[in-house]
């Protein structure tokens, strides 16, 4: 109701006919929505036969050797048990098996009822009734290709919470975030089946004789099997894991990096399962070409996974003037929105580091497969019929411009800024990294990835992991003798390795020796490389901004206004710092061996929108000799509990200066708007330490950080001084907090 007369009142203050306007073409989206349900309500299965190809007829992933697939044999043996059985740690799960009828844990006390369980028939009967009227014989003639005795998985379900959302309900219908308790992230989360590709390791490892794995066979029985259970549950815009665009373009992308590494390892996955997974590529290939979550005025990670996921449909499916022109554009909008979403600095503009993770992935990613696509597909790029493409943004006539690769090794559609900000990315990952290789959380966390192809996890007594984590009150997945192995969500060495797949710089591979996805980007660009060069841009090493003038003003305000002093006791360590500065995304960071410290000081991201950005101007993050004095809480949950998502993206949650007791951008603007908070000022960076300014309170609050002999000392000063309380407990991942 508040939000219905929050909208009235918006319509009266517009102005008659400014508010004409907006009634109808409120009007026309709803008529238009309208005569969209009720045609989709007659069937959205592609028909079968419609598409040429008996399967996919392009691949681009390779294997890396197996002696490196050997080096995770433990992990990948028993994720893949793990995943064999249904069982998931997604979003602060905990190991859950995922079922139709589960009793779920529920979060902080808010918990829904189970649903009826399901006996599944190796007919499909039981689909009756949930699958729409028009889809029901296709999506029984799909489930009757899974093998006798599997159990489906349930799509539908937040694990968490217990709430579940219905297959038949048609996308554009599908309601969340309205529920206390409930997170649209879970289904959607467990349906981008990221998991995929350690079941193809393990097949890999299995068929090469590796002991402690079942049967190759058995992992790609499961692969199958799962796949064909989501299509046959999920019919093309139905259910709620079609009513995200962003999720389609990321799951269509990993279905194919998991089919490509099976057949890689020589599974005989079957021409009907090929046949059917051409069919569903194609759908999702549509479905995100008809759904750009594109804006002119403020986009994101979104668009840019919708752009990726167009991109890998198009490049494994045949040649047609659709998917053409579906590629070209895929090549064109990767190339903008990397020069418009990293800023010169070269990182994301979403003023999150995690962020950046998930966004530079699908770039590095997408770059990686346009470089290794094969004559055929690149002939598409000059060839295409740009009147093919009907939505907006629209695709450039043909064809797309190529830039020559070093040596004469042929030629790019990607310029040398793109190839500069690539670059820039995994220096940026790199210099975010503390010393104990855990990532500097600044913003937002959602735990997000494009492709989770060498995930980082180390076993730990469940027992352990119980009793460090709060978020997993109710949770009795494993007993307590069993290993949990837990996610390192924090370690984000894999994107550098990945990057470097692309150029080969020794302090990349220095940064992530080793690494598996070097290999794999390197492969998936058929060998190809840029021109690497030594540090870019502005974060070379040495005194990065601001003068000593600046220092002195800072100085100069601090000094009788009611000055207070927060130090923390630390050795300053031998020898000379380095000193990286990002002034676009708004961090300074001065590093000695096994020293951190950082300053968070810029603006709201996201081209002010601040989707992903928090309350912590001027605060300081600090690792030293492995202890943490100060850090960033993280983010913990979104919608389920907008408490806690305003708790922990407040100035109260951050070591950060206070001018007042109120919020120096106000949050209640919506889960995900910050607006136009005022940036922090740097006024100096360099040996002496950072000095900086901001004025979200009106009258500038300052602060001061140096490090001495033996202490990081912090001074500030401002007219009004509140006293911080303690932070909320520390979340290192999406629905994960400690206790």
């Amino acid at each position: 109701m508040g939000g219905v007369i929050a909208r009235a009142r918006g319509l009266l203050a517009a102005g008659p006919s400014q508010a004409a306007r907006r009634v109808g073409a409120f009007a026309l989206r709803r008529a238009r929505a309208a005569w969209n349900e009720r045609r989709d309500r007659g069937g959205t299965f592609p028909a079968p036969g419609a598409l040429a190809p008996a399967a996919v007829p392009y691949r681009y992933f390779a294997l890396p050797p197996l002696d490196v697939l050997r080096g995770g044999a433990e992990r990948i043996a028993a994720l893949a048990e793990l995943y064999r059985a249904h069982r998931f740690d997604l979003l602060g799960s905990g190991w859950v098996r995922v079922e139709h009828g589960m009793r779920c844990a529920g979060v902080e006390g808010h918990r829904y009822d189970p649903g009826a369980p399901v006996d599944a028939d190796a007919d499909g009967a039981w689909l009756a009734g949930r699958i729409d009227p028009g889809n029901l014989a296709e999506s029984r003639r799909i489930w009757r290709m899974v093998d006798d005795g599997y159990r489906p998985i349930d799509w539908q379900l937040d694990f968490k919470s217990g709430f579940r959302w219905a297959e038949r309900t048609w996308y554009g219908a599908i309601r969340f975030g309205d529920r206390p308790g409930v997170d649209v992230k879970v289904p959607w989360e467990l349906a981008r089946m990221q998991h995929l590709p350690q079941l193809a390791w393990a097949y890999a490892l299995a068929a090469a004789g590796e002991p402690g794995f079942a049967p190759a066979e058995a992992y790609a029985r499961e692969f199958r099997n799962q796949v064909l259970d989501f299509i046959a549950a999920n019919p093309p815009r139905f259910g709620v894991n079609w009513a995200m665009p962003m999720d389609v373009g990321i799951r269509v992308a990993g279905w194919l990096a998991a089919y490509d590494l099976f057949r890689q390892a020589g599974a005989e996955l079957g021409e009907g399962f090929e046949a059917e997974l051409a069919r569903a590529v194609h759908a999702h290939g549509a479905h995100l070409a008809r759904h750009l979550e594109w804006n002119g005025g403020a986009r994101g990670n979104h668009y840019l996974a919708d752009v990726a996921g167009l991109l890998f449909a198009a490049a494994w499916l045949p040649r047609t003037p659709e998917t053409d022109a579906w590629l070209a554009f895929g090549v064109q909008e990767l190339a903008g929105e990397t020069e418009h979403q990293f800023t010169p600095d070269g990182a994301c503009f979403e003023a999150s580091t995690a962020y950046h993770r998930l966004s530079a992935e699908m770039v590095v990613y997408g770059t990686a497969l346009v470089l290794g696509l094969g004559a055929e597909k690149r002939a598409a790029l000059a060839e295409y019929d740009a009147a093919r493409h009907r939505a907006r943004p629209p695709l450039r006539p043909a064809p797309v411009p190529l830039h020559p690769l070093p040596g004469g090794a042929g030629t790019s559609p990607f310029a040398p800024a793109h190839v500069e900000r690539l670059q820039r990315m995994a220096e940026f990952t790199r210099d975010v990294t503390r010393p104990d290789g855990t990532l500097h959380q600044v913003g937002d966390n959602d735990s997000g990835r494009f492709l989770r192809l060498w995930p980082e996890h180390r076993p730990l007594p469940s027992a352990e992991v119980k009793r460090r984590l709060a978020s997993l009150a109710g949770w009795d997945g494993l007993p307590d003798g069993a290993a949990y192995w837990l996610e390192e969500e924090l370690d984000h060495r894999h994107l550098v390795a990945a990057v470097d797949g692309l150029f080969d710089r020794a302090d990349f591979a220095a940064f992530a020796p080793g690494h598996p996805e070097r290999a794999i980007v390197r492969a998936l660009a058929g060998g190809a490389r840029f021109a690497a060069a030594a540090r870019t841009g502005s974060a070379a090493a040495g005194v990065a901004a601001g003068t000593d003038a600046g220092w002195e003003r800072a100085r100069a305000a601090v000094e009788g206004q009611g000055v207070r002093r927060r130090t923390w006791t630390v050795p300053r360590p031998a020898g000379a710092p380095e000193f990286y500065a990002y002034p676009w995304f708004g961090v300074y960071i001065l590093r000695f061996a096994g020293f951190y410290l950082a300053v968070r000081c810029g603006g709201a991201g996201q081209e002010a929108n601040g989707a992903h950005a928090h309350n912590d101007q001027l605060a300081v993050e600090l690792e030293a000799q492995g202890a943490h004095p100060v850090r960033d809480p993280g983010t913990y949950l979104y919608t389920p509990l907008p408490e806690r998502r305003n708790a922990y993206r407040s100035a109260r949650a951050h070591h950060a200066p206070r001018g007042g007791e109120g919020e120096p951008a106000p949050l209640d603007r919506g889960l995900f708007h910050l607006g136009e908070m005022a940036r922090g000022e740097c006024l100096y960076f360099g040996p002496r330490g950072f000095a900086g300014a901001y004025r979200g309170w009106g009258e500038p609050v300052y602060r001061m950080v140096e490090v001495m002999e033996t202490e990081v000392r912090v001074t500030e000063a401002g007219r009004t001084l509140a006293s911080a309380p303690e932070p909320p407990p520390f979340s290192p991942a999406y629905g994960v907090r400690h206790g």
